[in-house]
Parts: structure tokens; sequence; C-alpha cells
């Protein structure tokens, strides 16, 4: 497989306004090129949509509503959503097991995506059912959090595995994937707390 080692872009000695503007730029694409010619394509896309999408959106829009959500949707007080918030963050306290179970037990031939599917499944089903869903008991909308944080939980945890088994095959490439990821993470979150507001309005 192909190593790139390129470095990191700099400025030219004598540097003019034009390259200062595009600076932000070329610094970018320099980056995104170390990355995909040491991981490919497909790493990247997977986790850019994990941790932009998923970690990113997904798990800031389930934090910034929360309150909301009891107080407008369940009409329960400040102590029973923290009972409530407690269960539904629970795959968190254990997503080390579920790393176990993906290690010593494959599904259908996969230890990793065959997971990642059946967690994406099971939290697709409890987002459109707590976004549409009317009248609905603290009891299942503990359990439909519960199942959200699953898959957020699950698949964060696989793909930091994956990541971090592909950066100590090429410890070459530095903290470029970790950056990646990170960067993507916070534009999500960013991107949630933007529009999040008049949503839970």
């Amino acid at each position: 497989e192909t190593e790139v080692d390129e470095d990191e872009y700099s400025l030219p000695a004598d540097a003019g306004v034009g390259d200062y503007v595009m600076h932000p730029w070329r610094s970018m694409e320099s980056f995104m090129k170390r990355l995909i010619g040491n991981f490919g394509w497909r790493i990247a896309v997977m986790m850019g949509v994990n941790y932009l999408l998923i970690k990113g959106l997904m798990m800031s829009v389930l934090g910034l509503i929360r309150l909301s959500y009891c107080k407008k949707t369940l009409g329960i007080n400040g102590t029973q959503c923290q009972t409530m918030q407690a269960i539904a963050q629970t795959p968190w306290a254990i997503k080390g097991a579920f790393g176990v179970v993906s290690d010593a037990y494959p599904l259908f031939g996969y230890h990793k995506a065959s997971y990642i599917i059946v967690s994406a499944c099971m939290g697709t089903v409890a987002f459109f059912a707590l976004a549409t869903a009317d009248n609905i008991s603290v009891t299942v909308a503990a359990t439909l959090l519960f199942a959200a944080n699953f898959q957020i939980a699950v698949a964060d945890l696989l793909c930091e595995g994956r990541y971090a088994a592909l950066m100590q095959e090429k410890p070459h490439t530095g903290s470029t994937m970790v950056s990646y990821v990170w960067g993507c993470f916070q534009i999500g979150s960013l991107v949630a707390a933007m529009f999040v507001g008049p949503v839970a309005d």
C-alpha cells in the first residue's frame, strides 16, 4: 500500500497577500492528501461520517435537547430527567465490554462492520421513534435513548479500535488521523449547537 510522507504545507519565504489568503485552503489540501494517501479514502469517509455525523452531530443533539425534551415532551421534573439520563448513558459506561464481545465473537464473519450496522439499525429506529412518537412513557423514552446511545457508543469504540490499529501500523503518520477525527467531531458539535435551539423550541 502506498505511503505518503509529504511534509505539512508551509508558507514560502517570500509569501505575499495571496499566499496568506490561500494558506488555510492549501494547508487543508495538504492534510487531506496525507490522510487519504496513508489511510485510503474509504477509511477517511468512514471516520468522517462517524465522527462528524454520528458522534459529533447526533450525540451533541441528544445532550443539548435533553432538558427541553424532558420538560416539554415527557413532562417530568429534573430528578426524573437525571435518572432517565443515567439509564440512557449506560452504553458509554460498558462500551469496553462491547469491544471484548466484538473481538471474541465475529458477527456474520466480521468483527466490527456487522456490529456497527446492527447498532446503527437500532439507533435509527430509536431516533425515529423519539422524533415522531407522542405521549410516550418515561420508561419507553429511556429505552429509546439507551438504544440511541448504544449506536453512538458502539460506532465510536469500534472506529477507535480501527484507526488505532492503522496508526500503529503506520507510526510515521503521527497525529494525522487523531486530528482529523477530532476536527470532524468539533465541526459536528458546532453544527448541532447552531440549529438545536430552534428545533428544541
